[in-house]
């Protein structure tokens, strides 16, 4: 017995792939919560095969939005938000990320539906409500690269997939991850908003207290 508990297990090294995007030249970049989840380290990638490591700004899990910051020597370019309130149904999108490791894939399609609720599970913090959902080829690896309109605007990131489909995924709106964005990068987290209201049953006695019927 001393001889089995007594043996350190190896410690097993994990590694996993995302995608971002680039949204401030001061080196701020956009993904999915799910892809920096637990990391210890994060290695960002850019054109060019330049590393850097990169550092958690904020994260929300229940919108499923990171910001990770990098130390660039000199101004990046970056790419503009756009609007997604006003997306059409079969309008034109593109879809760039590192599927399966292939780095900087662009794949095409239309905007298929928008306002797409899905079942995230019981026991899921993340918020199911309001996805993009579109046919251009999203795979494991696109998690956290960007959806843009023909004008190359960022209108959504690319976060989930049917895995027993094929041409449906899903991405966050740009106009919801706009506001998700500045909390994270202002203060870390987002903040609730507070209205300062108490509600309370407009009982009888209530009623006739404030001269009510």
């Amino acid at each position: 017995f001393r001889d089995f508990f007594g043996r350190r297990q190896p410690r097993r090294r994990e590694q996993s792939l995302g995608s971002g995007v680039i949204i401030r030249s001061d080196g701020y970049i956009l993904t999915n919560q799910h892809v920096i989840s637990r990391a210890e380290k994060i290695r960002v990638q850019l054109a060019g095969n330049r590393i850097y490591s990169a550092r958690i700004i904020g994260a929300d899990p229940v919108n499923d939005l990171a910001v990770i910051k990098i130390e660039a020597p000199r101004p990046l370019p970056f790419l503009p938000m756009g609007r997604s309130d006003d997306l059409m149904i079969g309008e034109t999108v593109i879809a760039i990320g590192n599927p399966f490791g292939l780095q900087h894939t662009v794949t095409t399609g239309v905007v298929s539906a928008v306002g797409r609720s899905l079942d995230s599970g019981k026991n899921s913090r993340r918020n199911p409500s309001d996805f993009i959902q579109t046919d251009a080829s999203i795979n494991p690896g696109n998690s956290g690269g960007p959806l843009l309109n023909i004008f190359g605007e960022l209108i959504g990131v690319n976060t989930a997939i049917f895995r027993k489909a094929q041409g449906i995924g899903f991405a966050i709106p740009i106009d919801r991850a706009r506001r998700i964005v500045d909390d994270l990068i202002h203060f870390g987290k987002v903040r609730k908003a507070w209205v300062g209201i108490v509600l309370q049953d407009f009982r009888s006695r209530l009623a006739s207290r404030v001269g009510f019927p």
